[in-house]
């Protein structure tokens, strides 16, 4: 397991990084911009990328040397965050600058993604994948729990560029530990011949002979267009709803953060159990209703709190879902099966944070917010009433 400890110290480092540079960058277009739709493109620009090329990067993940595209990516993201470093210094960031290079980034990540998520699958045996993909939740959600109250700090004591510049720095971790990791062929790139269309068809083929793996991809559209865009607009929630600044901005976020601790620490020590599919569609059903909570409360300790508790629901779940499809998935075809559940998992955060960004000008953050997640929790409550074999995975 010394390769699964490094990616996963590597991969932690460089999230608290990812976390410091988006809440100083939200923060930023939030105080600087004064547009809420601002926040919605942002993350259309660097989502969309991830829609658009995931799937190939799926098929990339089967037929290329994992590894390689991981370096490649670091390098890429790196180089970004020094070019928003030096156009805040500068006094040139705009709008523009920061959707294109949110762009970019988003193209670098449809590579990466689902190639981490099959290389951490393939350097760990089959038997303690589900544990893996609850660690691998672990460390995101540690980060996300650090990460913000960093960056509230350094955004005080530094300002925002050396955020940006301590997120570039951040990507050096996952770069040594792709160099210190040895693998004695078992992620190296398969021996397959054939083209890329080809490769990419026979995957979604597989997906629509597979009811169970269509329904788990099906579930991570609906979250990532109605629950994901909501940490998006937190900056708007914690100023105009809460009138908690910057600080209140960080506590959600940790908030949220800690609770997402708790769930894939509880993840982890579950491992694979009976009726994970009944379990889920729970999660997915009260997570939303504790956030729609917290938006429309009104108090900064509650809504904390409300965060706090759907960050070990929605992480419990979001976490034994990865699981699922991780376990269903064949290994001659999990960087494409992966791909596709990455690119539903986070293709509908787009789409549905420019709905909202317009919704929360039009309809003020808090109706705006909590009745996009009310669908959610509706949604996932009717499919538990109305799909015995989903309950039963």
């Amino acid at each position: 397991m010394r390769n699964f400890r490094l990616i996963w110290t590597g991969a932690f480092l460089s999230s608290i990084g990812t976390w410091i540079q988006d809440v100083a960058l939200s923060w930023v277009i939030h105080t600087e911009f004064k547009n809420p739709a601002y926040l919605g493109w942002r993350q259309f620009a660097s989502e969309l990328p991830l829609v658009a090329f995931m799937l190939l990067g799926g098929v990339l993940a089967d037929r290329i040397n994992k590894k390689t595209i991981l370096m490649t990516s670091q390098i890429i993201q790196l180089s970004l965050a020094l070019v928003l470093a030096g156009l805040y210094f500068t006094h040139h960031l705009s709008i523009w600058s920061v959707v294109i290079v949110g762009f970019i980034t988003g193209l670098a990540q449809s590579q990466s993604a689902p190639t981490y998520q099959a290389f951490l699958t393939s350097i760990v045996p089959k038997d303690v994948i589900p544990r893996a993909v609850a660690m691998n939740s672990l460390q995101f959600n540690l980060s996300r729990s650090i990460g913000p109250p960093i960056a509230a700090a350094l955004l005080v004591a530094l300002g925002a560029a050396w955020c940006f510049v301590i997120n570039a720095i951040s990507f050096l971790a996952v770069v040594a530990a792709l160099l210190l990791i040895r693998i004695a062929g078992q992620a190296g790139p398969p021996k397959a011949h054939q083209g890329v269309a080809h490769s990419l068809k026979e995957g979604l083929a597989y997906v629509r002979r597979a009811p169970d793996i269509a329904m788990i991809v099906g579930l991570a559209g609906a979250l990532s267009f109605f629950v994901f865009p909501l940490t998006t607009f937190l900056p708007v929630v914690a100023d105009e709803v809460l009138g908690s600044g910057a600080g209140g901005y960080s506590m959600l976020l940790s908030g949220i953060g800690l609770g997402a601790i708790v769930g894939a620490i509880g993840t982890a020590h579950r491992g694979r159990f009976a009726f994970r599919g009944r379990f889920v569609l729970i999660c997915f059903s009260v997570g939303p209703l504790l956030a729609a909570a917290a938006v429309l409360c009104g108090k900064q300790w509650l809504a904390t709190a409300l965060l706090f508790g759907y960050g070990v629901v929605q992480t419990s779940g979001s976490s034994t879902l990865n699981g699922l499809v991780q376990e269903l998935a064949p290994e001659e075809m999990r960087g494409r099966i992966l791909a596709l559940f990455g690119f539903t998992f986070r293709g509908g955060s787009p789409l549905g944070a420019l709905i909202l960004g317009y919704s929360v000008t039009a309809f003020g953050p808090a109706f705006a917010i909590s009745a996009t997640l009310a669908c959610m929790s509706l949604l996932s409550a009717t499919l538990l009433y109305r799909s015995p074999r989903f309950r039963g995975l």
